[in-house]
């Protein structure tokens, strides 16, 4: 099955992309560019997931040191590590049906990439850096913050 055309996640997130190319981006996997040669113009999500990480993390953490402002840090760090890793992150993908529009190599969906923990929440961080890089930082802020309750 081939993947979804990407620009139905902006109707899905309620937020419209000014670079399709960071939203293309970040829903391709390095198994979709691998397969077609490395083409140079294409490039994988790997470097969009790094950004979201952190993007992730430093909003998840804002988030909670507004919520709980007399938490020590020690209880702030995991209740982030709780909201912000591979399981949470895949739930949230699927919630988004991320997993509809990733690109994928024949072999990863052959073994159901699309429902892979691991390949939905590198998508979702890559998808939060997009935004972030699209539309800054208050929208990435309210983007997240609306959708980790």
């Amino acid at each position: 099955m081939e993947a979804k055309n990407p620009l139905g996640i902006e109707q899905i997130l309620q937020y419209e992309f000014n670079d399709k190319n960071l939203l293309q981006e970040a829903l391709r996997h390095s198994s979709y560019v691998n397969e077609l040669g490395g083409e140079p113009q294409l490039r994988d999500n790997e470097r969009l997931e790094f950004l979201g990480d952190a993007v992730l993390n430093l909003i998840v953490g804002h988030i909670l040191m507004r919520s709980y402002p007399d938490s020590k840090e020690g209880d702030l760090s995991r209740n982030r590590a709780n909201l912000v890793n591979e399981s949470q992150l895949a739930i949230m993908a699927r919630s988004f049906e991320l997993g509809l529009y990733i690109q994928l190599g024949k072999g990863e969906l052959q073994t159901q990439g699309r429902e892979k923990n691991s390949i939905l929440a590198d998508a979702f961080e890559a998808l939060i850096a997009a935004i972030y890089l699209d539309g800054g930082f208050d929208t990435a802020y309210q983007i997240i913050e609306t959708n980790f309750q």
